[in-house]
């Protein structure tokens, strides 16, 4: 299958392009839907993606991919819930939250909240500082998501509003080979209040199926490319 091909098929999936969002309030909870699932990953060159949680027009956070995995930048003061890496690393890649789980500023002690830039802690404008979901190597696969077909879960968030420092979340599909998609996500109106992570309302049913499909396939094949 073409790159060319492929991106057609993403096109048509709802799987490329701009996400606009719908955010519906549940209480304390904004939850975004995408109207269909954002795809997030490339064949080659790095890609953006940034998010605005709030639709105030400013980049909460960034997505990003290449033909190596794909990493999730956390826009100022942010933070994001990361798996420790042993000592004497520093950091961790981001971490895979099950259904259930709650965000807020108490973590198992293997997990932590950290700016995708560790030493600094705040990301500048255009910084190219990271935190990794997924790396693809030669040699095999890093990441808490699972291989090929990969798995649903949770990306745990804190950004900062005028009023403080919000917990949230990102419900996304991840594949360790690195890439996946974006349903949407969650926050709490609170500053400092814990959320309950659970799956945003599913968009349409033929975008996740062929937007789902054509994502495995093309997975399936940059790793049989790379292992050739």
């Amino acid at each position: 299958m073409s790159t060319r091909w492929l991106n057609w098929l993403l096109l048509a999936a709802g799987l490329l392009g701009p996400a606009a969002s719908a955010a519906l309030a549940q209480g304390t909870i904004i939850t975004t839907v995408l109207p269909s699932p954002l795809g997030i990953w490339s064949p080659l060159n790095t890609l953006l993606w940034p998010i605005d949680l709030n639709g105030d027009g400013l980049e909460d956070f960034t997505f990003a991919a290449d033909y190596s995995g794909v990493g999730l930048r956390t826009e100022r003061a942010n933070r994001v819930v990361v798996r420790l890496s042993p000592p004497p690393n520093i950091g961790g890649r981001v971490a895979k939250l099950d259904d259930g789980f709650e965000v807020g500023s108490s973590l198992d002690p293997q997990l932590a909240w950290l700016s995708s830039d560790p030493v600094g802690g705040y990301v500048s404008p255009g910084e190219w500082a990271f935190a990794s979901i997924a790396i693809a190597v030669s040699t095999g696969e890093s990441s808490d998501w699972p291989s090929i077909p990969g798995a649903r879960g949770f990306i745990g968030i804190q950004f900062e509003l005028a009023d403080g420092f919000h917990f949230g979340y990102l419900d996304v599909h991840m594949v360790a080979e690195g890439g996946g998609v974006l349903f949407g996500w969650a926050y709490n109106t609170i500053p400092n209040a814990p959320i309950i992570a659970s799956p945003v309302p599913e968009p349409s049913t033929w975008a996740l199926v062929v937007g789902g499909g054509v994502v495995v396939v093309w997975f399936r094949r940059k790793r049989n490319e790379r292992r050739g």
